[in-house]
């Protein structure tokens, strides 16, 4: 792995869409139709979801930032 940034990175992001979804799951009781309002969470976290996967690749041919001497 040549950049272990962006490896987590991509792992908050794929918690962040699972905690997004999870919680949106069982607080949806404001809604005013509740079907209407999963679909849409589900979409969204399910893009930072694949975002956070993306990262997780590039994280294996992207380099990282140089260290300074």
């Amino acid at each position: 792995m040549k950049n272990p940034r962006l490896a987590l990175a991509g792992l908050l992001a794929i918690a962040a869409g699972a905690a997004l979804f999870f919680y949106f799951r069982d607080n949806h009781e404001g809604a005013t139709d509740p079907a209407e309002l999963m679909r849409v969470v589900g979409q969204v976290s399910g893009i930072v979801a694949g975002a956070g996967l993306a990262l997780i690749a590039m994280a294996f041919f992207v380099r990282g930032p140089q260290r300074r001497s």
